[in-house]
């Protein structure tokens, strides 16, 4: 075949299918310990050794190395602190959503980020094409208008000054009506799209409810009140300082006795932001282990030895776990029969109610033991790196502080924090009326939500640009540095003149891809050529769906039930006041905030209530399509002895991942919203297959692209971006 065959938009096909893989395969590859050992910059690394995480070192390096505060941080604390953090949460060898029959709470977070992040990275490496022609006008109720008036932010960024521009705007006002049209269409294009986010996440994702309850027990920890009285005193040194004694200052007998060289490396305790985290996984444990005991009494004396062989399970080393579940894949059993088969327990044999219940079991076990190893490595290792990277930080970021704490009212901030939380999760929280009708927040409510909140931050940056220059300097540098990233450069392999570039697509890393595809077979080039036509298909799609889905975000009223409306109309909580901008050392007087309910309540009030059924139409984004995708890819025990695995995205499964701790269900999901219909990309007019049919038809697909070119990309990335 010749090398035309791989036109423009097969090129760029090509490229979203690799970095859509690699990304989510490099942040899966870090369940495995030793991960760090060739990443490279800024952990250890041989020179000239090619990180083996190339897409997430090359976003830390350029993004995150040189963000301001966290380029003061000294070598150490990455080659101590952090690295031994991830490494001991490697070795706590955390569960597989596989073996729990359920998606787990890190993978519903880790695929979100990876849908996420592969954003920058295609920008990063495929560069942005300039745009020179633009129109000036938005309408901020078309969503055509919004999507264009961000590409052309984004084109202003990266080739322009629209980003002092603003800066400069922001230091003037603080009323988003005084800027530019663009600004304004932007903006509403970001809102809608976070509320989008924050709604998939919290009302549409299985997992959702029961993130939310985390939030919410957490935050009925935190000491608002100190934090505020902290915060206003005078003296930044002083300030500083009581606040790491607020969240850091470990209280105990032993932390003296250690201190006067009495004891070494004892127990000292939790500090405060430790102890909220043990707290918070406690609760979740208690519940859990009530369940197991129960389970436990109900089964005879046989059915304990398997229960006894399940829990053994989950202490096995993970090279064992990866062996079983193995077994599990390609004996087309579930990992409970593949676990008793692998114990040699007297009986294996087990019927389908015995079945589900040892399946349960397993998987309350693995979640017990997931909640105790992260209280192990985050609040009683021997030696405490979290509590002295934290220290640390702090310490990068006192410049920082000490600017901010003239030029910006930083009690008014963290009440107007508080509140937005308080609102977020009384608005999130899925209930029921007194008539048992369920009560679903829409994406219009969460924008509705934002619009409350928005002025918080509007007053935050105008503080900023308008008080402190230099510190706002600071962070715009950092901005057109990381815009700087996008820009298209032309190469000795690629032309300014080529049409590649000035198409969206690899950018340099076109012919190279190229190379890699011309060195197939021409039997697996023809099969490809195919997919890659079809995956172009898809993606012009998501673009529409997404688009239609804007649309409709746009033209949506706030919903009229009474719980949501109480919310925005300021009775529910005490909406935020801020001033225009109170100047340096003239902080706003504040109120102080309702103490807090108490910490049981949200449970009791979840265990209490009718499940709600959710029926609720997602919002946009094209990122929504992408993490759906990584859901329908991602195998789950057969929930039955014997038979295929099932996809984390299948209605079985989905129901019974919106499980809370205590076994009470959270929510119930609608048949669409449990297939995950209404975020799927319909490929066609015809309905002749389902859309779990089709997805798994696409991955099936993609797999073939995956398996020939994968591992060759990636290797291509680590050479392209090694820099040491």
């Amino acid at each position: 075949m010749s090398e035309e065959v791989l036109s423009t938009t097969r090129t760029a096909a090509l490229f979203d299918i690799l970095t859509h893989y690699n990304t989510h395969a490099e942040i899966r590859d870090f369940r495995k310990p030793g991960s760090l050992a060739q990443y490279g910059p800024p952990f250890d690394h041989e020179n000239r050794k090619p990180s083996t995480f190339p897409a997430l070192q090359t976003l830390v390096s350029r993004f995150l190395l040189n963000l301001p505060g966290l380029n003061n941080l000294p070598e150490k604390w990455w080659k101590v602190q952090c690295h031994s953090i991830i490494e001991n949460l490697e070795n706590a060898n955390l569960s597989e959503s596989y073996d729990k029959g359920v998606i787990g709470s890190r993978k519903t977070v880790a695929t979100a980020i990876s849908a996420l992040v592969e954003y920058p990275l295609r920008g990063t490496y495929g560069g942005l094409p300039e745009k020179n022609s633009q129109q000036a006008d938005y309408d901020t109720t078309n969503a055509e208008d919004l999507s264009r008036a961000f590409r052309d932010f984004v084109n202003n960024a990266v080739y322009g000054n629209i980003l002092e521009e603003m800066v400069n705007k922001t230091a003037q006002t603080d009323r988003l009506e005084d800027h530019p049209p663009l600004t304004k269409a932007v903006h509403e294009f970001v809102l809608v799209n976070l509320a989008s986010l924050m709604h998939y996440t919290l009302i549409l994702s299985p997992k959702g409810q029961y993130l939310l309850k985390l939030v919410d027990n957490a935050n009925k920890l935190v000491p608002y009140l100190v934090i505020k009285q902290t915060v206003r005193i005078g003296n930044v040194a002083t300030m500083i300082n009581a606040m790491v004694k607020v969240g850091l200052a470990k209280m105990s007998v032993a932390s003296v006795t250690n201190w006067i060289g009495l004891t070494q490396n004892s127990d000292e305790g939790m500090n405060l932001m430790q102890t909220i985290i043990s707290t918070v996984l406690n609760w979740d444990i208690k519940d859990l282990e009530s369940r197991a005991t129960k389970l436990e009494r109900e089964r005879a004396k046989l059915g304990k030895e398997q229960l006894r062989s399940l829990k053994e399970y989950t202490t096995k080393p993970q090279h064992e776990q990866d062996r079983i579940r193995k077994e599990s894949l390609t004996q087309s059993i579930s990992i409970v029969t593949a676990i008793l088969k692998d114990s040699k327990c007297s009986s294996t044999e087990l019927t389908d109610s015995h079945h589900a219940q040892a399946l349960d079991y397993l998987s309350i076990q693995l979640s017990i033991r997931d909640r105790k190893q992260l209280i192990q490595v985050l609040c009683k290792s021997s030696r405490d790196h979290l509590t002295t990277s934290v220290r640390e930080v702090v310490d990068a970021y006192e410049p920082v502080i000490r600017r901010m704490h003239k030029a910006i009212d930083l009690s008014g901030t963290v009440t107007d924090f508080e509140y937005f939380l308080r609102d977020l999760i009384k608005l999130a929280r899925v209930q029921t009326d007194k008539s048992g009708k369920s009560i679903i927040p829409t994406v219009g409510d969460f924008v509705q939500l934002l619009r409350k909140h928005q002025r918080s931050c509007h007053v935050f940056m105008h503080q900023c640009c308008k008080n402190d220059k230099e510190l706002t300097g600071w962070y715009l540098d950092w901005a057109k540095q990381a815009a700087s990233h996008f820009k298209r450069e032309p190469d000795a392999d690629f032309d300014a003149s080529s049409s590649e570039f000035q198409e969206k697509g690899a950018g340099s890393l076109t012919p190279h891809l190229h190379d890699m595809f011309q060195s197939l077979p021409e039997d697996r080039q023809s099969q490809i050529i195919p997919i890659l036509d079809s995956h172009s298909s898809f993606l012009d799609k998501m673009h529409a769906q997404s688009s239609s889905r804007l649309q409709n975000v746009l033209k949506s009223q706030p919903s009229k039930t009474p719980a949501i409306a109480k919310i925005f109309s300021g009775s529910a909580s005490r909406p935020p006041s801020r001033a225009a901008s109170p100047g340096p050392g003239s902080p706003v007087e504040r109120t102080h905030s309702v103490p807090p309910p108490d910490p049981s309540d949200t449970s009791k009030e979840i265990k209490d209530s009718p499940t709600p059924e959710v029926s609720s139409s997602p919002g946009p984004g094209s990122f929504l399509a992408r993490w759906q995708a990584l859901l329908d890819a991602t195998p789950i025990t057969p929930l039955t002895q014997s038979g295929p695995p099932k996809a984390a995205s299948s209605p079985e499964v989905v129901q019974a991942s919106a499980t809370d701790v205590d076994g009470s269900k959270l929510v119930h999901f609608g048949q669409a919203e449990a297939k995950g219909e209404r975020i799927r990309v319909d490929q066609g007019p015809t309905k002749r297959k389902t859309s779990t049919q089709e997805a798994r038809e696409r991955q099936k697909q993609l797999k073939i692209v995956i398996d020939a070119m994968a591992e060759d990309f990636r290797k291509l990335l680590a050479e392209k971006t090694c820099y040491w």
